[in-house]
This record gives structure tokens, sequence and C-alpha cells, in this order.
């Protein structure tokens, strides 16, 4: 019997799934909270398999629920509920190590194949967004691929930019000629399809890059 906490603010929907359920499902409802603050106490305190959690709650949404969970130490698996197909929800709960979405318009053989999947800490995704799920993971690894490209020379050159230094202290710095700096700038801008330091600056810092 697969048991799951469900965190959602809307009692009627909670109560909604949790009668959706049969014995023969093996899946149990046992546990509902509206707040996400008293999530880590009742996995502390009761045996749960999958947390199905809405992104939008009042008090502690979806995404903050989840890095309060990592911080204390939980790792049980979560599948994030919403009544959008946003994209950027999605990045958001994936980036936190959310193991599946679904949407709130589910069936219930959507939603228990979902449950399963996620107790087996595989990954789900509604058909109605995983093609966005794999468009995004599609740029993401497109994107680590030309990270990865990158010289450790031009990583470096590229914390100089972020300092704010030009291309003639640069090559001060690095005992290197300022033609040789400006090409590896062309080549770094070319290689990460940025066009503007600002630009390479601002995805340098949302790739740990500096």
């Amino acid at each position: 019997m697969i048991k799951v906490l469900i965190v959602d603010d809307h009692h009627l929907f909670a109560e909604g799934v949790k009668s959706m359920f049969r014995p023969e499902d093996d899946i149990e409802i046992t546990h509902h909270t509206i707040n996400g603050n008293e999530v880590p106490h009742l996995l502390s305190k009761h045996e749960i398999d999958v947390i199905l959690m809405d992104v939008s709650m009042p008090i502690l949404n979806g995404i903050e629920t989840m890095i309060l969970l990592k911080n204390e130490g939980h790792d049980t698996p979560i599948l994030m509920l919403t009544m959008h197909q946003s994209i950027k929800q999605v990045k958001g709960a994936l980036r936190k190590g959310a193991q599946g979405y679904i949407l709130k318009d589910a069936s219930k053989a959507e939603l228990k194949q979902a449950i399963e999947l996620v107790n087996k800490r595989e990954n789900y995704f509604h058909p109605k967004i995983s093609n966005q799920v794999f468009d995004y993971f599609r740029g993401k690894n497109s994107l680590v691929s030309e990270l990865d490209t990158l010289s450790e020379r031009e990583i470096e050159i590229i914390k100089y930019i972020a300092e704010g230094c030009n291309s003639k202290a640069i090559a001060e710095s690095l005992f290197i000629s300022e033609h040789t700096v400006k090409t590896h700038r062309r080549n770094i801008m070319h290689k990460l399809h940025v066009k503007t330091s600002a630009e390479l600056i601002k995805l340098a810092i949302d790739k740990d890059i500096i």
C-alpha cells in the first residue's frame, strides 16, 4: 500500500482525492495538511511514501516547502500538483527536486500511474506539459554541453569580465596580449550565444560559472 500525504489548501479537493481510491488500488491518502510548515513534522511522525503537493498555497508554497524539506534532510519523493501548466513553475519544481508534475484535471488513472511511478522514484509528467518538460531538458542539456566547451582560460576571462575588467586589464593580469583576450571574448560570446557582457555575466551567475 502506497501511503500518500496531500499538501493542499483546498479541503474539498483533498477529500475528493481521498475518496477516489479503493483498497484494491494499493494507494491510501493517510494525511492531509494545508500548511507546508507542518510537512516535516508529519514525515517524522508517520510512514509516508509519496507527497502530493500543490504548487500554490498561501502560507508556504510548494517550492518553499520543498526547500524546507531538503534543508531538514527529508527525501520523500514529491509529486507536484497544480491547475496551471506554466513551464516557469515546472522548472522551479524540477530544480528543487520534484519527481513529477501533474495537473488537477488529471483522471484517476493518470493520478494513480503518477503516484506509482513517483513511489518508485521514477519521473512522471502530465501529458499536457510533457512536451514543455522535454523542451526544457533539451535546452538545459544543450547549454550544459556548451558550457563544457569552455576552456579554463575562457572561464578565467569570464570571471575577470564579471569583475568589470576591460580587455587591456585582463591582458595585463594574465600576461597575454590584448588581441588574445579579445579573441577569447569573441569565442566565449559565440559559444554561449550571448551578445553583450551583461548577458554573459547574467548567464555566468545563473549557471554558477562565477
